[in-house]
């Protein structure tokens, strides 16, 4: 069944979350009945838990590189997979006429943007964050790694979420702002990599040191010569600042704000 003819059930809501109900059951049944979850936990496992076990393979035990290389890759890399997904949920069913067909039924437009919200988060963090951190953690203490603190490994993993959130409310909020998926793709993928890469990172280090706090870049990904945040946490060291989280959070609301203004502006 094509998730986007499935019925809608009348219910008896008013206000913003009008026809949210609705509009999360089809968004969960497009992540959960059909392919799609089992197909992002495959990428997810080559990609996270593959390049765990071939970085301890190459590097002969070297554990802490190979993790390093890991996190890396999930900060270069994941936030792609979660950009195309999203901007495909809003402009896929902008282009396809989707949009205004179940716009022109009880569903306010806030509520349209929350189901995508929740059932985009719910869906990433499960396929993306839980499982292949789960096998990332036996990884890591199969090779060695012992001291590992589960409720440090379990806010390190807390914080590659976040980093993913706020790369997915960013796509949100640009696919509402643009027409076409080019710009959606190109801008996320150019703030994601800014920070980590330093080729990239050297102008926003010479003139505005200061947006790196204000940046989801230090959570997971080495940025300058210090550990991210996420593995101070994971070897149970204290963190030296907690700006980079807050600020990453507050991003997130914004993005999503402003995509439900942007929606709400927007004629069908």
């Amino acid at each position: 069944m094509n998730t986007n003819t499935i019925s809608l059930v009348p219910r008896r809501t008013h206000g913003w979350w009008m026809g949210m109900a609705n509009m999360l059951s089809k968004e969960n049944f497009a992540w959960w009945r059909t392919r799609r979850w089992w197909l992002q936990i495959l990428i997810a496992l080559v990609i996270i838990n593959g390049t765990t076990a071939l970085n301890m393979r190459g590097m002969s035990g070297a554990v802490d590189q190979a993790a390093a290389n890991t996190l890396m890759t999930i900060a270069l890399f994941v936030p792609v997979i979660a950009v195309s997904l999203i901007q495909d949920a809003i402009l896929g069913e902008r282009h396809s006429g989707t949009a205004a067909w179940v716009l022109s039924k009880p569903l306010r437009r806030p509520a349209f943007i929350f189901s995508k919200v929740i059932a985009y988060g719910l869906g990433l963090l499960a396929t993306w964050v839980v499982i292949p951190f789960i096998i990332f953690y036996f990884q890591l203490t199969h090779a060695g790694r012992g001291d590992l603190s589960i409720p440090g490994f379990i806010g390190m993993a807390g914080l590659a979420y976040l980093n993913l959130l706020f790369y997915m409310a960013l796509a949100l909020m640009l696919a509402t702002l643009f027409n076409n998926r080019g710009p959606v793709l190109g801008i996320s993928i150019l703030i994601a990599w800014i920070g980590p890469l330093g080729m990239l990172a050297a102008p926003i280090d010479k003139y505005i040191p200061w947006l790196v706090n204000l940046m989801p870049w230090k959570l997971i990904a080495f940025v300058g010569v210090n550990p991210p945040l996420g593995v101070l946490l994971a070897i149970g060291e204290p963190l030296p600042t907690v700006v980079p989280i807050i600020a990453t959070l507050l991003w997130c609301v914004l993005f999503v704000g402003v995509a439900i203004w942007r929606f709400r502006e927007e004629e069908f």
